[in-house]
């Protein structure tokens, strides 16, 4: 089973629905001072609305957490090839 990685955490996300959960990454003004990243796991609703995020210190535990709590969710990657009217950007 294919699941989010430290090779694909950028690409790939699931996805259940009208619900997406992905890995981005961020600072917080600790961080910022240290010039460290935090990861955050995203739960987002309607491609718009915030429905909930956790914050990692690394992308390891990031992608841990999210295939523990998302990993039944159809993982999509965003770099494959799509066809059709239906994915164009513009709809």
């Amino acid at each position: 089973m294919q699941r989010v990685n430290l090779e694909n955490w950028t690409y790939t996300r699931y996805e259940n629905k009208n619900f997406i959960a992905l890995i981005t990454f961020g600072a917080d003004p600790e961080s910022l001072q240290t010039d460290e990243f935090q990861y955050y796991v995203t739960v987002i609703q309607d491609e718009e609305k915030e429905i909930f995020q956790s914050s990692f210190d690394s992308v390891s535990e990031a992608c841990l957490f999210l295939n523990a709590n998302y990993g039944d969710w159809t993982l999509n990657d965003q770099t494959a090839k799509k066809s059709g009217c239906s994915t164009c950007a513009a709809h």
